[in-house]
């Protein structure tokens, strides 16, 4: 589209020689019906010599325009004069123009067309009832009226592009993907062959040489599916064609593949953790299955790797024989056997060979041995009897086992999960189920222009918790352990947390799975009737104190004084009332305890192991027995139990004990020159230093007596 010109680049360029058409009173009369100009028989030898002379005036305006002096002033253009003159016409009106009432002839005002106004606001329209309203309140009255309509529109613009990324879930009219089960590391080959026959099908090179097309939309395999290729089609006969005549696949084994779980079949998945030398394992054959073992070499090739475990052989006084049942193990001793030969840093048994701490050394293939996620977590027995009750190797063991498992999320029924990678990152779910098999889990997600949730199987290991802004939640791992805080901002695996304490200045980086949702907030009621959350009542069957710790509809949960939880109803409970005023005791300091007081929890045999050193806030007194809110607990609510000679008061000490200070002698009353020997037991000529030791003390009563 060419570029727009004004009026002022339009005369400049009509002055610079570009001519318009003439007017047309200056065209000549044409005949009726025809485009020829009515001429005589005369004229036409006079047209001719024109014409000619014309022709020579062009040629040299044209050199002249491009050789001419720049000086020259440039010819305008009559169709300019005749604009600007018909212009300045119109505007000029006389006095017949206007009517008796001052208004042009032929303008009719409305109600519609705008009034001059001298006190109309500059920069904006002015609507009824603005001028009675101050600068601000005109500011905060149009931003109310719009406020709505902005989040009208992001509300709008967001469920737009739901809907758009809606469009790219599976349908019923896509084409199925069938899963066809082939031989062991011959999925990329067959692949290959499927693609190639498609091909030769498709340009004729068949036994019949007709061009052919057998339906099949694609062909693939994944590395982290072993034994199986993927064939997309629209019917099932069309795979049973293209399969056919191949070696190494199992054509009566064609499924097909859930829509559900396409995206998760087709999601990128990291490398499984590969088999070092340390790890333990557990074995899968006959007589071993599920015994601990340890890996000591992995072989050159990648997939046997030697493991040590202990025998469960029958060798004492007994030559070389295989076992045929499962015995009990038991650590191989060279002495007990018979036919024992010593080789290299161990000893041989018939064909078994053994290590110097009575390990049997087996040599397994890799695929025959339960290793990282896929192993069952060894319990403490287990690493007892296999490191043979050392205490050292099994502490070690042990808190490696802890370690691993603390990296290992554990989701549960109901949680929020978001995922964090994948073709679905960024969906948000509530787990509905949990397949330990496969380590997936079904997850319930609103979708938009869904009356009903759409339901999506994901694995676990993709997954984070999910935490709404405003929530309330506890840190159990990393640096911030033991913090609480309000989530600001969560951004996939990691949340933005506000933390409660005044001391942490600035918002703190957490992963979303290093922490969980506060049960204190916005997970139960506070109040229902007249029963509030750490309300002080009485168990009306045992007439012990407790402390509430949850509530619901039709029960509530109290902590007693032993510790205990119980659920009780309503009517099971009765509220201690406060007849003598706010209830208080004093720790073994003295130090007043009441009701809001900081204190510090001491080591001692009454206090559990793992609050030594933790500091809490007393919700509840009941005669000795504290109810004290701490961060390190986890359930019901934060609150404990203690007793009062458990604490310490932390903010503050209010004791009326002090260090008493020295016991000095009594000093003279009376002035030294009116005292005389009998009235004052001491030396006109003694220093403080002198008065003030034993030996002056012994002088004055032996003076006295």
């Amino acid at each position: 589209m060419a570029d727009e010109v004004d009026l002022s680049k339009l005369t400049e360029l009509l002055d610079e020689g570009s001519a318009l058409p003439p007017p047309v009173e200056e065209l000549a009369p044409l005949a009726y019906g025809t485009g020829i100009p009515e001429r005589g028989g005369e004229e036409e030898e006079e047209d001719a010599g024109e014409r000619r002379k014309k022709k020579d005036k062009k040629k040299n305006k044209k050199r002249r325009h491009h050789h001419g002096d720049a000086d020259a002033e440039p010819k305008r253009s009559k169709y300019i004069d005749d604009m600007a003159s018909s212009a300045s016409g119109d505007d000029e009106v006389g006095d017949g123009d206007y009517s008796e009432d001052g208004t042009e002839d032929g303008f009719v005002e409305t109600a519609y067309a705008p009034r001059e106004d001298k006190e109309q606001r500059p920069g904006y329209a002015v609507f009824p009832g603005d001028d009675e309203m101050s600068d601000a309140e005109v500011e905060r009255h149009y931003q109310e009226r719009y406020r709505a309509l902005k989040q009208e529109a992001v509300t709008k613009t967001q469920k737009r592009s739901l809907r758009y990324a809606s469009r790219f879930l599976p349908t019923e009219k896509d084409p199925k993907v069938f899963a066809i089960k082939c031989r062991p590391r011959m999925n990329r080959i067959l692949v290959a062959r499927i693609v190639n026959k498609c091909h030769a099908y498709r340009i004729g090179n068949n036994f019949e040489h007709k061009k052919m097309d057998l339906g099949i939309i694609s062909v693939f395999c994944l590395d982290h599916v072993k034994e199986y290729i993927y064939v997309e089609a629209y019917r099932k006969l069309f795979v049973e064609n293209a399969i056919n005549g191949l070696e190494g696949l199992f054509r009566f084994r064609i499924t097909v593949v859930d829509p559900s779980d396409l995206m998760k079949m087709m999601e990128h998945r990291p490398a499984e953790e590969k088999i070092h030398i340390g790890s333990l394992v557990r074995l899968r054959q006959r007589f071993y299955r599920n015994d601990l073992a340890q890996v000591t070499s992995v072989h050159s090739d990648g997939t046997h790797i030697t493991v040590k475990v202990v025998p469960r052989e029958d060798f004492v006084g007994k030559p070389f024989h295989k076992a045929t049942t499962q015995l009990p193990a038991r650590f191989f001793s060279p002495s007990l056997a018979i036919d024992v030969d010593v080789s290299g840093n161990g000893h041989r048994w018939g064909e078994y060979q053994f290590d110097q701490e009575g390990y049997l050394l087996k040599t397994v293939s890799a695929r025959m041995v339960f290793s990282n996620a896929q192993m069952e977590a060894p319990t403490a027995e287990e690493l007892a009897r296999f490191y043979n009750n050392n205490r050292e190797r099994v502490r070690e063991a042990v808190a490696r086992t802890i370690a691993k498992s603390g990296e290992q999320t554990v989701f549960q029924v109901g949680d929020s999960v978001r995922v964090t990678t994948g073709q679905l990152v960024g969906t948000v779910g509530t787990i509905l189920s949990i397949m330990t098999g496969d380590h997936t889990a079904l997850l319930s997600c609103k979708a938009p222009g869904r009356k009903d949730p759409l339901k999506l199987k994901v694995e676990l290991a993709i997954c984070a918790k999910h935490f709404m802004e405003g929530t309330h939640i506890i840190i159990d791992n990393g640096e911030y352990a033991g913090e609480g805080g309000t989530v600001l901002r969560s951004m996939g695996d990691v949340i933005l947390v506000l933390p409660d304490r005044a001391a942490m200045e600035g918002e703190i980086r957490v992963k979303a799975n290093d922490c969980h949702q506060s049960k204190l907030i916005g997970t139960f009621q506070h109040k229902v009737g007249t029963w509030q959350v750490f309300d002080l009542v009485s168990v009306s069957d045992t007439s012990l104190a407790a402390c509430i710790v949850r509530l619901s509809r039709t029960t509530m949960d109290v902590l007693t004084e032993r510790n205990e939880v119980r659920t009780l109803t309503f009517a099971q409970a009765k509220p201690i009332s406060r007849d003598g005023g706010p209830r208080h005791t004093v720790d073994r300091l003295q130090n007043r305890l009441a009701r809001g007081e900081e204190v510090r929890i001491e080591k001692t045999p009454l206090t559990p192991f793992h609050l030594g050193g933790e500091t809490g806030r007393i919700e509840q007194v009941y005669n000795r027995t504290l109810f004290v809110r701490c961060r390190k607990v986890k359930e019901n609510s934060g609150i404990v139990a203690l007793d009062a000679a458990c604490v310490l008061l932390a903010s503050g000490r209010t004791t009326t004990k002090f260090i008493a200070p020295p016991k000095q002698l009594p000093l003279p009353q009376r002035r030294p020159h009116n005292a005389t020997r009998g009235d004052v037991a001491v030396r006109q000529d003694a220093s403080e230093d002198f008065q003030s030791s034993e030996w002056f003390e012994d002088v004055s009563i032996v003076d006295r007596q």
